[in-house]
């Protein structure tokens, strides 16, 4: 009897067993939400080279990490040449788009980037990217003259007119760096009417006053009381009434001449009369390479074309430039000097007179002698050469 009892203990635990496995494994009711009878997944194991099955790997997350490039350290106005001292380094994400793209200039770029041109105005703290700048100033015409390019900052260009005599024989060139020297008259001038001495004068007819007629004597030049050892009395002195020897007008105050160093270091921007950039040689072609049209190369200085050219455009600081318009509508005499190259010398000089050279200068005033030359000195006229040259 035992027997059997447990017999049909086993066989009722066998199906239990079994409606679990169907019911948990197979699920056909979806009870457990996993597939249908009809649909069932396959389960796939990634098998190593050992033969063991390994989990599935990860997508990788990419790295975030900073980079140095170049950004603008003031604002940076159109135009402006890139110079190292206009430029700080920044970090940004390795993730920003003009880095990603190829646009920003890394730290290692510095070469690449410094003499180039802003092609638009880069504000301080932006990044400067490639298309900001430019090798060829003549990219930015529109953006105002190419001659401007140029100029240092702080410097203006002025124009100043030249020959042969007064710009060292016409050998300045565009870069060169040249001195000016003034020559002027100075004469004495009446403090009250700021009008050059002597004044001229007019004695009154007692005689005539007193009768109501023209009193007036005729006008003579405004002399000096004088004691006159010789006559033993006090004479009047005025200036000689006939022409001078050097031909000056009668009465006329002779100038004393002086000349001196006024303007140093004016750099040469350019020689004769600046004309549009193409037609300055500024325009560089464009190459083409393989059927590429390659970019412009860096513009050098521009080249003098002009053989006798008639002006000089000077680069300086504002108050020499007020000083060289001053002096040149005043027409006072004035000369531009060559400098030797990279000579950055600042001179200390004294201004040249006749005085000064006379009593520094160790010259000897020749005493008057029984004879002279002939023709007179004052016939003679000095050497000297044509402004422009003969044709060949």
């Amino acid at each position: 009897m035992r027997s059997r009892t447990f017999i049909l203990l086993i066989l009722v635990l066998l199906v239990l067993a079994a409606a679990v496995v169907f019911f948990v494994v197979l699920d056909p009711f979806n009870l457990f939400g996993g597939a249908t009878t009809d649909t069932v997944t396959p389960v796939v194991d990634v098998v190593t080279e050992t033969g063991e099955p390994s989990m599935p790997q990860p997508t990788a997350t990419p790295a975030v990490f900073p980079v140095t490039i170049y950004v603008a350290k003031t604002d940076l106005p159109a135009g402006t040449q890139i110079r190292t001292d206009l430029l700080e380094t920044e970090e940004r994400p390795n993730t920003n788009v003009a880095l990603v793209g190829g646009y920003a200039f890394f730290e290692e770029e510095i070469e690449e980037l410094v003499g180039q041109y802003a092609k638009v105005d880069i504000v301080k703290g932006q990044a400067i990217l490639g298309g900001m700048i430019t090798p060829n100033p003549t990219d930015l015409s529109s953006f105002g003259s190419d001659l401007a390019l140029y100029i240092e900052e702080g410097e203006v260009a002025v124009a100043f007119p030249i020959d042969k005599m007064n710009a060292a024989a016409y050998a300045i060139r565009p870069g060169d760096y040249v001195d000016v020297f003034m020559s002027l008259n100075l004469v004495d001038l009446d403090e009250e009417f700021n009008t050059i001495l002597p004044n001229t004068s007019a004695l009154v007819d007692q005689d005539a006053l007193l009768e109501g007629s023209s009193f007036l004597l005729d006008e003579a030049l405004q002399g000096r009381l004088e004691w006159i050892p010789e006559l033993g009395q006090t004479a009047e002195i005025r200036p000689r009434t006939s022409a001078g020897p050097n031909g000056e007008e009668p009465g006329v105050q002779i100038p004393r001449r002086a000349t001196q160093l006024t303007i140093q270091q004016a750099r040469v921007l350019w020689m004769g009369t600046w004309r549009p950039q193409t037609q300055n040689g500024l325009d560089e072609p464009l190459v083409a390479v393989d059927g590429n049209t390659a970019a412009p190369t860096p513009t050098p200085a521009p080249e003098r074309f002009e053989d006798q050219p008639d002006l000089a455009i000077l680069s300086m600081p504002s108050q020499d430039a007020l000083l060289l318009k001053w002096a040149s509508e005043a027409g006072l005499e004035i000369d531009l000097v060559l400098r030797a190259q990279g000579d950055s010398t600042v001179f200390v000089t004294t201004s040249v007179s006749l005085p000064q050279i006379v009593e520094q200068g160790g010259l000897t005033i020749p005493e008057i002698g029984l004879f002279g030359l002939e023709p007179a000195i004052n016939d003679v006229e000095p050497p000297s050469v044509p402004l422009r040259p003969p044709n060949n």
